[in-house]
C-alpha cells in the first residue's frame, strides 16, 4: 500500500501591527525601571534596588516577547489527512486544525477564489494576509457548527500530495 507524506514548514512574515506591538510593548517594559530610578533619586533610595530588580525583570520579558513573536506554520499531509500545526518562537506547538482533505469544498488562491461569505471558524495559518502565496480551503465542520475556511500557504509538492485526495468539484485547475 501506497502511504503519502508531505511536510512544510513556514514562516509568518512581520506585518507592521507587529512590530508596532513590539515597540510599544519595549517602551512599556523599559519605563517602568526608569520611573522607579527617578523615584530613587528624589524619593527614596529602595527604589533604585527595585529598578534594577524591574531592570533584570524587563529584560527577560522583552526576550521573551521579541522571540514569542516568531511564528511558523507546519502543514503535515498524511495520506488523505492535513494536519496544520503554529510553531511559536520554536518552543510552543499548537495544533490549528486536522482534517480530512476530502472534506474540503473547494481550494483555490486567496486572490482567485470567492471566499466572501461568513463563516463560522477561519482558521488562519498563512505566511502573508493576503497575496497570491495564499490559500482557501473552504470545508463544512459539524464540530464548528458550519462553514468554516483554513487559510495557508502550501508549496508546489504539499500540493500535489493534496491532489489525489481532493474531491473533482474541488480540485482547480492549476494543480
Amino acid at each position: 500500500m501506497n502511504d503519502t507524506f508531505s511536510e512544510q514548514l513556514v514562516v509568518k512574515e512581520r506585518t507592521t501591527q507587529d512590530t508596532l506591538k513590539l515597540v510599544v510593548t519595549l517602551l512599556a517594559i523599559f519605563s517602568i525601571p526608569a520611573i522607579f530610578i527617578l523615584l530613587g533619586i528624589y524619593a527614596n533610595f529602595y527604589f533604585i534596588i527595585v529598578a534594577l530588580c524591574a531592570f533584570f525583570f524587563a529584560a527577560y520579558g522583552s526576550y521573551y516577547l521579541i522571540t514569542g513573536m516568531y511564528l511558523e506554520y507546519e502543514y503535515t499531509v498524511t495520506n488523505s489527512n492535513i494536519t496544520v500545526d503554529k510553531v511559536i518562537a520554536k518552543r510552543n506547538r499548537k495544533r490549528i486544525i486536522s482534517v480530512d482533505i476530502k472534506r474540503f469544498n473547494t481550494l483555490e488562491k486567496l486572490s482567485h477564489g470567492n471566499f466572501n461569505k461568513s463563516y463560522k471558524k477561519v482558521f488562519k495559518a498563512s505566511i502573508t494576509r493576503d497575496g497570491d502565496d495564499v490559500y482557501g480551503a473552504e470545508m463544512h465542520l459539524d464540530k464548528f457548527g458550519g462553514e468554516c475556511l483554513l487559510l495557508f500557504s502550501p508549496n508546489e509538492k504539499t500540493l500535489k500530495t493534496m491532489k489525489p485526495y481532493l474531491k473533482k468539484t474541488a480540485r482547480p485547475k492549476w494543480i
